[in-house]
């Protein structure tokens, strides 16, 4: 669910490049985000806006955040950035780590199998203006005021939801149909073309929510699309859900991501396998290349998909063109809203 709380003036090259150092400055004395492994077995990294500050650039006068957990994304530069709809911001405000952690670390009669990091935003992220979900990874939003802790633990949870979503239904189609049955859905009418509420994806990470969500999560008693009868009410959904998302993770190709050869001197190609139903070319995948203290060595923009993998390769170089040094990189590969990361060494 992409969910925002609620200037005009264009901000400049030196501007944007002012911001991202009042970033850093500004939550240099943070305490490093938590690693925990909640009592449901979901094992948790956040990182907060004090461990995403190394991670800003300023890039043709955009504000970006790379990160090798995330690959890249554009965020506002400011409270008057012309893209945010909202006249009355005058700051903004990253969530209390310590209410999502709550969130996460409160959930009830669920055991699962998952690894999820989550991202503490220090802005509003330009394509959405709010939280959103990858694959193993929540990102949230900042506020622009005081928001109430059952608000933050809500939109953790939903977002969850949709990482549940993606690790135990996606490559078990027979899940979703027993789910759209159960719920009385359609795959058409409840599709992504659907009004937001009314989408089988949104539906389902609200059920999750509610029927597992700790008590801040579940405060306000009811979910997003009130012409829905609440998920307790519909009979056998909560077992079913319970069962399906307690099984792990499903296996899913289309996170398989390797590169070849390695070690390599100096090119490699990384290849991402993509799902049977994957649409569209590599024009836009974007390779991120980071040093071992997570400090960016290299952007790739674009590749090509062949035989259902999408590849794009490094040339073992630096952005200004320099050779890198032997050792051990790691990297991230961004291809629409899917990701895959891993290793690669350089042996000269």
């Amino acid at each position: 669910m992409d969910r925002t709380y609620s200037g005009s003036q264009e901000l400049t090259r030196r501007g944007a490049t002012l911001l991202v150092a009042l970033f850093a400055i500004a939550w240099s004395g943070d305490a490093a985000g938590r690693s925990f492994t909640a009592p449901s077995g979901l094992r948790v990294r956040i990182h907060t806006p004090a461990d995403l500050a190394a991670c800003l650039v300023q890039q043709d006068g955009a504000l970006v955040l790379r990160h090798p957990a995330l690959g890249e994304i554009e965020l506002l530069q400011g409270p008057h950035d012309p893209r945010l709809t909202r006249r009355d911001a005058t700051a903004f405000l990253p969530l209390p780590e310590d209410v999502v952690a709550d969130a996460l670390g409160d959930l009830r009669a669920l055991q699962v199998d998952l690894d999820v990091d989550v991202f503490l935003l220090p802005a509003p992220p330009a394509e959405v203006l709010g939280s959103f979900a990858r694959r193993g990874a929540i990102v949230l939003s900042p506020a622009f005021g005081p928001v109430a802790a059952s608000t933050v633990a809500d939109v953790t949870v939903h977002e969850l939801g949709h990482v549940l979503t993606w690790a135990c239904f996606d490559r078990r189609p027979e899940l979703w149909s027993r789910y759209l049955e159960l719920r009385g859905l359609d795959a058409d009418v409840n599709g992504p073309d659907a009004p937001h509420a009314q989408r089988a994806r949104e539906i389902l990470a609200e059920d999750i929510r509610f029927l597992f969500g700790g008590s801040l999560a579940t405060a306000s008693g009811v979910i997003e699309n009130p012409s829905l009868a609440t998920p307790d009410q519909v009979d056998g959904l909560e077992a079913f859900l319970n069962e399906a998302l307690s099984g792990g993770p499903a296996v899913d190709a289309a996170l398989a991501c390797t590169a070849f050869p390695n070690p390599c001197n100096p090119l490699t190609t990384v290849a991402m396998s993509l799902p049977a139903d994957a649409a569209g070319d590599g024009a836009a995948a974007l390779l991120t290349v980071y040093d071992l203290r997570g400090q960016v060595v290299r952007t790739v923009r674009g590749g090509e998909i062949r035989n259902g993998r999408l590849l794009v390769s490094w040339d073992g170089h630096d952005d200004a063109g320099r050779r890198v040094a032997s050792g051990r990189y790691a990297y991230a590969l961004a291809w629409q809203r899917t990701a895959g990361r891993g290793t690669v060494t350089v042996a000269r």
